[in-house]
């Protein structure tokens, strides 16, 4: 590219979301069981209990965490860039780099 020739570019902040999942199995002990009885005389599971200890569980280095999907989308928050980040300007790439 000539120094005269001018280019023009459009900056845009992207965002991309990783979602992984692991599968946990939380024991059933009194620390998830409902305090009280139902009427029927049986108990239930305390639903808040119950995924804060499987998320305890998934905290722990065994748990096995997988890429489930990886999007990329434009951010509902346009702002400058950082001082400390890069631009990476398409401009400049190799003809034909596209990936």
């Amino acid at each position: 590219m000539e120094e005269d020739e001018k280019t023009y570019s459009i900056a845009l902040r992207l965002r991309r979301v990783t979602v992984e999942d692991a599968y946990v199995a939380v024991p059933v002990t009194q620390a998830i069981m409902k305090s009280e009885a139902e009427s029927d005389g049986t108990f239930g599971i305390e639903w808040e209990a119950l995924v804060a200890e499987a998320m305890r569980l998934g905290a722990r280095e065994e748990a096995e965490w997988r890429v489930e999907e990886i999007t990329s989308s434009t951010h509902p928050t346009q702002k400058p860039c950082p001082d400390d980040r890069q631009v990476l300007d398409g401009m400049y790439l190799a003809p034909g780099d596209t990936e």
